[in-house]
């Protein structure tokens, strides 16, 4: 059965940064799975020459770092708890 996940982020203001859509098959409550998914997929899309040629090689490694940190969150807890302020289910 193919389900559709929308999420989004917002800043400390309550200004939106990003929002999609994961559509996909889930075999897992709260599709956790097709969120994997998405974020491989996602990641899969980067290029690291965009940031360096547009002098932003800095912010390529910042959020390369915040990836990672959060990689190591999300094995650590049972329930994840996010720093950031991104949402389920717009």
């Amino acid at each position: 059965m193919h389900h559709n996940h929308k999420f989004y982020m917002e800043d400390s203001n309550g200004e939106l940064i990003v929002k999609g859509e994961i559509e996909g098959k889930s075999e897992v409550p709260s599709y956790d799975d097709l969120k994997f998914k998405g974020i491989i997929a996602l990641l899969n899309s980067i290029d690291q020459q965009n940031f360096s040629a547009s002098g932003n090689h800095l912010l390529f490694e910042h959020y390369i770092k915040e990836i990672e940190e959060t990689i190591v969150e999300v094995k650590n807890y049972n329930e994840f708890q996010g720093k950031s302020d991104c949402r389920d289910g717009l």
